[in-house]
């Protein structure tokens, strides 16, 4: 059997925001055939300063060497600063940006539905469909 393709994803998180996070990564952990390493970095906004510039310099650092970005639309309006910094960093560095809609199906926003290569339902099944696909 060939060997798995170990997958550097960066998958939007916020101490907010904690169980989506934490159920994507579950469902990434217990799929047959699948194979990843988390790269991610939690914004926390109650960072300041050098901390604050040391946070985003380490996420350009892992965008930069990652293989695919995964964003949650419903983080958007509340992280907007720091979800604009991943998709700006992703298109830097021409990484895949897969875009993940509101449980709730709220519309899109539209920096997502501009930039992202696809967008699929919170479903573990077309998550990681859309990850196998899109990932360099």
């Amino acid at each position: 059997m060939p060997a798995l393709k170990d997958r550097h994803l960066v998958v939007s998180r916020s101490k907010d925001h904690r169980e989506i996070y934490e159920t994507v990564s579950e469902w990434l952990n217990t799929t047959n055939y699948f194979k990843w390493t988390d790269d991610s970095v939690t914004y926390n906004d109650e960072l300041e300063g050098v901390e604050l510039k040391r946070r985003r310099l380490l996420l350009r650092r892992r965008i930069e060497t990652c293989s695919c970005v995964v964003l949650f639309a419903e983080m958007y309006e509340e992280y907007r600063e720091w979800m604009d910094l991943v998709i700006d960093a992703a298109n830097e560095f021409h990484k895949p940006l897969v875009g993940v809609k509101a449980r709730d199906e709220s519309p899109l926003p539209k920096r997502m539905q501009i930039n992202c290569r696809v967008t699929v339902r919170y479903q573990r099944n077309v998550i990681v469909a859309a990850i196998q696909e899109y990932s360099l």
